[in-house]
């Protein structure tokens, strides 16, 4: 007899270091399956090489149900279109998408940047001259600012505004709060305490709607960029290939119930984050159309690491 989902712990892989982001949702998203699947469920942190460990670990474990990730749009997305990945990044089976994550893309207030206008016209006025970060080449941050500048008519994002990295995107933003960097987007999560202090000015969220915490930022469409609303993180829950129809439905059934929890919601919105919890086929879609916006993007702008 196989059961639908083998007995004992199943180990759910964060792909980044305790005490992150991804590791706060990996967490409170295991209570939630454990619960759902009757089945305890522990997280494992396995960070290394962006992510690419952890996946890698995820993609070549056995398809029992046993072990799953915790996927992030940097491993399954950006990654695989810049570098050589160990895994193939469609070949996962999908279980659901979590949550999206809005990016919010922010100014120093020490500059007079307060607004996409005041940003468009530097662009126009004085090329090359504004300054960005983010955490690392080819890092969504970066995508994210390029999107940006080419939906403000930049015909080549790369050198409309100077890029300069920073190891993380915690020292990133915290550049552009102490004046030294012009304009870093990221998750909300993260940002949003700035935003709040006044150290940094929001120019819009890439949300459908306008964020609680952040009700006096417009969202992108707001401000006719409503194309900028493709620009956002997201987490999915991922098995290894080839798992049964079986296992995968015992997990859908599981996401099912935590996706109506107020709790899980209250949690995820707390994070700056939208709750989506998406069945196994709408998942592949989305996550198939993220992997080929990338793509494009990547070789339209020629974004290489």
């Amino acid at each position: 007899m196989s059961p639908a989902v083998a007995s004992g712990p199943i180990e759910l892989v964060v792909a980044y270091s305790a005490g992150g982001v991804s590791d706060l949702m990996g967490r409170n998203l295991a209570v939630n399956v454990e619960s759902g699947l009757n089945q305890k469920m522990i997280v494992q942190n396995r960070p290394g090489a962006a992510g690419m460990v952890g996946t890698d670990f995820v993609y070549k474990a056995k398809p029992d149900g046993q072990t799953v990730l915790l996927a992030r749009i940097a491993t399954l997305a950006v990654a695989p279109n810049l570098q050589k990945v160990p895994y193939d990044p469609a070949g996962f089976t999908p279980l659901g998408l979590i949550a999206t994550d809005p990016f919010v893309c922010v100014t120093s207030a020490r500059k007079e940047l307060s607004n996409v206008d005041a940003v468009k016209k530097v662009l126009a006025e004085r090329p090359g001259t504004l300054t960005y970060s983010s955490s690392g080449v080819g890092s969504l941050n970066q995508f994210a600012v390029l999107r940006f500048l080419e939906a403000l008519g930049a015909e080549q994002p790369l050198k409309a505004a100077a890029h300069i990295p920073s190891q993380g995107e915690g020292p990133a933003l915290t550049a552009v709060a102490g004046g030294h960097i012009d304009l870093f987007c990221g998750n909300v999560g993260p940002v949003m305490p700035q935003v709040q202090s006044g150290t940094v000015n929001a120019l819009f969220v890439t949300s459908q709607e306008r964020i609680p915490g952040l009700d006096d930022v417009p969202t992108a469409q707001e401000i006719g960029l409503a194309e900028l609303e493709e620009i956002v993180g997201w987490s999915a829950l991922m098995g290894p290939p080839n798992m049964d129809e079986q296992t995968v439905t015992k997990y859908v059934a599981a996401l099912d119930k935590m996706k109506n929890d107020a709790a899980w919601q209250q949690f995820i919105k707390k994070m700056g984050s939208e709750p989506r919890v998406l069945n196994p086929a709408d998942t592949a879609t989305f996550i198939s159309n993220q992997q080929a916006l990338y793509k494009e993007m990547a070789l339209r702008m020629g974004i290489k690491k």
